[in-house]
């Protein structure tokens, strides 16, 4: 997959609770929503996606944000429709870390308050991991705060090889992306029966 395909990358997946989600590539015009999405999390999940309690971006933030190279920055986000409108929900990225002999990325993403434990989390991490592995992504590495137990989860539950760095104030989280074709499809095929199970608990 080239940076054109992954700018222009696009999909539609069904949520929990039977609702759709369309995960994309994330454009420049998304720049007043993105900002918006952001202003609207609440003090705990904005922390927790930063390590930062500024809550007010730049213009220049706002740019690196939303106008990406798709080769080694890929950001995608995540819209549902509401009450008629296209609104986004929550996103994610990736950044390559090292030299061109590591093919390692660090990767983030989020979910607004209102949408979070329906599984977004969980579609945002795999469609970066598709791309990620077309691209030659050999691993995930991500800082997480041990109070974020969402995205520990996530990961733990990604069915991938996962190591984990406990040092005293975040999570140094590693994940193995490089597993056969036919291990990434068992993998979906885990997480589509997992959702399932969430969906028949209370």
């Amino acid at each position: 997959m080239n940076k054109d395909d992954i700018a222009n990358y696009s999909a539609v997946d069904s949520l929990r609770n039977g609702r759709e989600v369309t995960i994309r590539a994330i454009r420049p015009d998304d720049r007043g929503q993105f900002a918006g999405a952001l202003r609207e999390l609440s003090s705990e999940s904005f922390y927790r996606r930063t390590f930062s309690s500024k809550r007010e971006l730049s213009e220049t933030d706002l740019e690196k944000l939303t106008e990406v190279d798709f080769k080694n920055v890929v950001a995608l986000v995540a819209v549902m429709n509401e009450e008629g409108q296209e609104r986004i929900v929550g996103g994610g990225r990736y950044i390559h870390i090292g030299d061109a002999a590591v093919r390692n990325a660090e990767v983030a993403f989020l979910v607004d308050d209102a949408h979070q434990g329906m599984g977004i989390g969980s579609r945002i991490f795999r469609h970066l991991l598709a791309i990620a592995r077309t691209s030659g992504i050999a691993a995930f590495e991500a800082e997480v705060l041990p109070s974020n137990e969402g995205m520990l989860r996530l990961f733990d539950r990604s069915g991938l090889p996962v190591t984990t760095v406990r040092a005293e104030d975040t999570v140094h989280v590693t994940v193995v992306l490089t597993i056969a074709e036919k291990d990434h499809d068992a993998l979906k095929k885990q997480q589509d029966r997992k959702d399932l199970q969430d969906r028949k608990t209370p």
